[in-house]
C-alpha cells in the first residue's frame, strides 16, 4: 500500500514510520493559516518526501506546452504510387539524403502498365506528327483539301494531349526511370522504378519490410529538413490573448530559444488556442518531442486580476496542493514543512509560476505531496 494516498489514516502513517510520532504543531492565526508539520529526516524519507529549490520567474511570464515540428514544406511523406511492393530499400532511419537520392526500388504491375501506355502514346504522337507533315506537303501541292489537313492536325493535338497525360501520371508517381522503353536504374525490370528524395534532409521514418505487398497510398518514407525547427504551442484562451508576434519563447530544459511568428486566438473543441514559434537557438531540441516552454508577452497586463501579489517563482507543478480550496506549497524548514498559500499565475504539465512571499533560498516539497496533505487535513 502506497503512503501517498490522500485518504491514508494517520494511524497507518505512524506505523509506516516505525511507530514514530508524527506531529502537526502550530497555532492557528486569526486568518486560519495552515498548520506547520514537524517531520524529521527519517520520517520524510519514509514518506518519500523530497524537496527542490524554487526559481525566480520573470514578471508576466507564462507557461505552456509545445511540440517540436518542422516548418510547412520542410517535411515530406512518400507513399506507394500503386499497389505493389518495395523490392529494395536503400536508406534507413537517420540517414541524410539530398534531392534526387535513391530511397528504394518499387515494383508493381501497374508501373509496367503505366510505362507501356506512355510508350504507346509516344509512338502515336510520332505517327500523327508525321501524318501532319505529309498532309501539309500534299495540301501545298493542291492534292488534298484543307479539311483533310485539319483532321490530321486535330489527331496530332489529341495524341500530344494523351502523351502529356501519360507522362504526368509517371511523373506524379515519384519514380525515376532511365528511359520509357529500357531497363531502369534499379535493374529490376520494366515494372520497377526508383523512389527518389524530393528534398534534402533526414529520413525520419522508413517502411523496411522488403517484399511485403502494400496498397496505394501506404506510407513508405518520411523525410524532414531538420535545419529549421518550429514550435506548435498549445494555449488557453487568456494566454493567447496576451501574446503577439515577436514575443520571446524559451525552453530552459533544452537550452533553446524561439520567437512567436503567429498566434491563433480561435479555440478548438478542447477550448485551446494555438501559437507558432520559430526556433532561433536550437539547443538540444529533437523533432517530435513535447517540451515545456516559457512565454514572455511583450505587453504588460494591467487588469486588476493580474496585478502582482508578491514575488513570482517557478516550481514543479506536482508541488502544488489544495488546502481549504486554496492552492498551497509545502515549504521546507528546520523542523519539517509549512503549508504556504500561493497564487497561481500560469502553469503547464511540468512547471507552475506562483506568486508568494518566499525567500530566494526556499525549498518546496516535490514528492510525497499526498502524504503531507493527509497530515495537514488531520488537524482540520
Amino acid at each position: 500500500m502506497a503512503f501517498n494516498s490522500p485518504f491514508l489514516p494517520f494511524t497507518f502513517l505512524r506505523r509506516a514510520a516505525g511507530c514514530a510520532t508524527f506531529s502537526a504543531v502550530v497555532a492557528f492565526s486569526a486568518a486560519a493559516q495552515p498548520p506547520a508539520l514537524t517531520l524529521d529526516a527519517k520520517q520524510q524519507a519514509t514518506l518519500g518526501i523530497r524537496s527542490v529549490g524554487i526559481q525566480a520567474a520573470q514578471v508576466g511570464q507564462l507557461l505552456a506546452s509545445a511540440s517540436v515540428t518542422t516548418p510547412p514544406g520542410k517535411d515530406i511523406t512518400l507513399t506507394a504510387p500503386y499497389a505493389g511492393q518495395l523490392s529494395r530499400v536503400l536508406v534507413g532511419l537517420g540517414d541524410t539524403v539530398r534531392i534526387g537520392t535513391a530511397l528504394g526500388h518499387f515494383t508493381s504491375p501497374m508501373v509496367g502498365d503505366a510505362r507501356r501506355q506512355w510508350h504507346e502514346a509516344s509512338l502515336e504522337a510520332q505517327n500523327t506528327r508525321a501524318a501532319v507533315q505529309r498532309d501539309q506537303a500534299l495540301f501545298d501541292e493542291g492534292i488534298i483539301p484543307a479539311v483533310r489537313l485539319q483532321l490530321s492536325r486535330n489527331k496530332d493535338e489529341a495524341a500530344k494531349a494523351a502523351l502529356q497525360s501519360r507522362a504526368a501520371e509517371l511523373s506524379a508517381s515519384g519514380l525515376r526511370f532511365d528511359g520509357p522503353g529500357s531497363a531502369n536504374a534499379s535493374g529490376g525490370g520494366y515494372a520497377t522504378g526508383v523512389l527518389q528524395s524530393p528534398i534534402s534532409g533526414v529520413v525520419v521514418d522508413a517502411f523496411t519490410s522488403v517484399g511485403q505487398r502494400v496498397e496505394a497510398g501506404t506510407v513508405l518514407f518520411k523525410l524532414a529538413d531538420t535545419r529549421e525547427l518550429q514550435l506548435d504551442i498549445q494555449l488557453s484562451g487568456d494566454k493567447a490573448a496576451r501574446l503577439k508576434v515577436g514575443d520571446a519563447v524559451s525552453i530552459p530544459a533544452r537550452n533553446a530559444q524561439a520567437q512567436i511568428t503567429g498566434v491563433s486566438r480561435a479555440l478548438d473543441a478542447g477550448q485551446s488556442a494555438k501559437a507558432r514559434a520559430k526556433v532561433t537557438q536550437r539547443g538540444s531540441l529533437q523533432i517530435g518531442e513535447a517540451v515545456s516552454v516559457q512565454l514572455q508577452p511583450g505587453l504588460a497586463v494591467t487588469d486588476a486580476s493580474s496585478k502582482a501579489a508578491g514575488p513570482a517563482w517557478t516550481v514543479p507543478s506536482r508541488a502544488l496542493s489544495q488546502w481549504q480550496g486554496q492552492p498551497v506549497v509545502f515549504v521546507a524548514n528546520a523542523t519539517g514543512f509549512t503549508a504556504q498559500r500561493v497564487r497561481i499565475v500560469s502553469s503547464n504539465d511540468d512547471l507552475t509560476v506562483i506568486e508568494a512571499a518566499l525567500p530566494a533560498t526556499a525549498k518546496v516539497a516535490s514528492t510525497g505531496i499526498a502524504s503531507l496533505r493527509a497530515l495537514l487535513q488531520k488537524d482540520e
